[in-house]
């Protein structure tokens, strides 16, 4: 029977790969319309669109913190699985000329599987995955925190911690996207009948997105390499499209100011966090054109369920 059940296994695995290939998801990326070919054949990227699509994609994927200030203290371990609703602007140009599936939602769904250890005195550190569903991006992320100063349970006296996180984007082939970000939380602990350990918190995190891209052909549909080109709509014969452009790297920088609470009962802990993320305003220079980030407002509300041991 084992015999039997581990090659129909196998054979399904390979099946659902292979389609999941195949099938384009909504939010995966073809960042080609965003080179725009002029009458003389020659491409120019749309730099502007791509650093919108990236600060709001960044903003997106980029590990949620879910968490307290407190640490877990030297012997503690934490386990935990985020699900997190992102609006994004789908209605933007920007999303719609990229995505290669179906038109986007504006409801960007994503899952966040994060470990982390307690270390002495007051460091913490973690890592994990996440990954946005309808799609084949997923990012490795990395964590680290600081409790300034703790244990004051008893007192009125808030635990103050410093954070950082970063993640490293994977799943597509054009789009290179790292996310770092930084910030601080303010919590304080209650017990809830002698059983129940609620921790309201509140904090603040500047989210950096670098993102950039490989050579993207702008004629997907002409094989160079066989001699193929496409000719210009300027008339002159010998006049081809060029079949290659990049971006180059691009710095955006997020506010995200968040608030949430966690309750651990025994070893089990749940919690929501609410992230509200102005509307991106920074900017760059390439090549003598002023960049401005034009995404829009997002709002990011996560539920975690995990264990704390």
């Amino acid at each position: 029977m084992r015999r039997r059940l581990f090659p129909s296994i196998l054979a399904l695995a390979t099946v659902a790969s292979l389609s999941s290939e195949v099938q384009a998801g909504k939010y995966d990326l073809d960042l080609t319309p965003l080179g725009s070919v002029d009458a003389d054949g020659n491409v120019t990227p749309d730099r502007a669109a791509f650093r919108s699509i990236a600060s709001e994609l960044g903003t997106v994927i980029a590990p949620k913190p879910a968490d307290p200030g407190d640490s877990l203290g030297l012997s503690g371990f934490a386990v935990s699985a985020d699900l997190t609703l992102n609006t994004i602007t789908s209605d933007a140009s920007y999303w719609q000329e990229t995505t290669t599936g179906s038109s986007p939602d504006k409801i960007a769904p994503t899952v966040q599987i994060m470990g982390r250890k307690g270390l002495w005195p007051g460091i913490e550190i973690g890592a994990g995955a996440s990954h946005l569903f309808d799609s084949k991006l997923w990012a490795i992320n990395g964590y680290g925190k600081l409790a300034l100063h703790e244990g004051f349970h008893h007192l009125p006296i808030p635990t103050i911690a410093l954070r950082g996180m970063f993640s490293q984007v994977l799943g597509s082939k054009d789009f290179k996207m790292t996310t770092a970000s930084i910030g601080a939380v303010i919590s304080h602990v209650f017990g809830v009948g002698s059983t129940v350990n609620l921790t309201p918190y509140i904090g603040y995190q500047a989210l950096f997105v670098i993102a950039r891209t490989g050579v993207i052909d702008s004629t997907p549909g002409t094989d160079e390499y066989n001699g193929e080109t496409l000719p210009c709509e300027n008339g002159d014969p010998d006049c081809t499209v060029t079949s290659e452009f990049v971006f180059e790297k691009q710095r955006v920088l997020r506010h995200r100011p968040y608030f949430g609470f966690r309750m651990i009962f025994a070893v089990l802990r749940v919690g929501f966090e609410a992230m509200i993320v102005p509307a991106g305003a920074s900017s760059q220079t390439i090549e003598g054109q002023s960049l401005k980030d034009g995404s829009g407002l997002q709002q990011q509300y996560t539920f975690t369920f995990g264990l704390d041991f």
